[in-house]
C-alpha cells in the first residue's frame, strides 16, 4: 500500500461494497466509527445499521420515560443516520442495559445479515477487555456467534422465503478501540464535520452545548495522535473463514 493510502478508507479494501454496522445504542455507530463511514459512503459503500437497543435508559432526565425516551432517540438515530447518508436502520427493540447474546438474538441478527445481505460487518468487539458496557459487548458477541449459521440453510429456514438467501458475510471490522496492534487507522479529519454534525442528531444524550463532545474531539485526536493526524478512528479486523 503506497504511503498515500497508508490512513485511509483504501485500507478495507475495493471488495467492501456493502456494510453492516451492529450495534448496542443509539449514536453508538457515530461515535465509534462515524467519521470512517462517511468517508466510505462517500466512495459508493452502501452502510446499514442494526440497533440491539432503543436507548431507553440513556438519560438522566427524569422528565422522560421509557417509552418516551425510546420514541425520541428512535428519531435522533434516523437523523443521524440521513446525515450520513445510511441506507436503512434496523431496530430491535431491546431494553438499553438488558442486551444479552443468547441464542434469540443471534437469530435476529442471523435474520438481518440473510435480508440485508452485507459482505462487511461493523461491530464491538466481543472479547476486548476494555469493554466496559455489557450491551456492547453483547451487540458484539451476537454479530460474531450469527455469522457462521446465517450461512447454514437449515438455520431457521422460515428466515429463507420470499427470495431471502443465506448470509455471505467475508469479514468483521471492530470498532471503539484506540491503538491496539494490529488495529487499522483512518485519517477521519476531512469528515470530522460531518461525524460531529451527525452525532449531534442525538439531543437527548448530548444536549446542544458546543462543549458537550468535547470528549469525543478528545479520543479522535488522541487516537491520531501517533500517526501524526489531527483526528482518527481505529479498527481491528477479524479473520473468517
Amino acid at each position: 500500500m503506497s504511503e498515500e493510502q497508508r490512513f485511509t478508507v483504501s485500507q478495507f479494501g475495493d471488495e467492501v461494497k456493502r456494510i453492516l454496522v451492529v450495534a448496542a445504542h443509539p449514536d453508538d455507530l457515530e461515535t465509534g466509527s462515524g467519521g470512517t463511514l462517511a468517508l466510505l459512503i462517500a466512495r459508493g459503500v452502501e452502510v446499514a445499521l442494526l440497533l440491539g437497543t432503543d436507548g431507553d435508559i440513556g438519560t438522566h432526565d427524569v422528565s422522560f420515560t421509557r417509552e418516551t425516551l425510546a420514541a425520541a432517540r428512535q428519531q435522533e438515530t434516523l437523523a443521524g443516520a440521513q446525515v450520513l447518508g445510511l441506507k436503512e436502520v434496523f431496530f430491535l427493540g431491546h431494553h438499553d442495559g438488558e442486551l444479552v447474546a443468547d441464542l434469540a438474538l443471534r437469530a435476529e441478527v442471523a435474520g438481518i445479515y440473510r435480508h440485508w445481505q452485507p459482505d462487511t460487518v461493523f461491530t464491538f468487539d466481543p472479547s476486548w477487555a476494555g469493554q466496559a458496557h455489557p450491551d456492547h459487548t453483547a451487540a458484539g458477541r451476537a454479530a460474531v456467534d450469527a455469522y457462521m449459521p446465517s450461512k447454514m440453510e437449515l438455520y431457521h429456514p422460515e428466515q429463507l422465503v420470499d427470495g431471502v438467501k443465506v448470509a455471505d458475510v467475508k469479514r468483521f471490522f471492530f470498532f471503539g478501540g484506540s491503538n491496539r496492534e494490529g488495529e487499522i487507522t483512518i485519517d477521519i479529519s476531512s469528515a470530522w464535520a460531518t461525524k460531529l454534525a451527525a452525532t449531534r442528531c442525538h439531543v437527548s444524550q448530548f444536549g446542544q452545548k458546543e462543549e458537550a463532545l468535547q470528549w469525543l474531539a478528545a479520543w479522535n485526536h488522541e487516537t491520531g495522535k501517533c500517526c501524526g493526524l489531527e483526528y482518527a478512528e481505529a479498527f481491528h479486523p477479524m479473520q473468517v473463514w
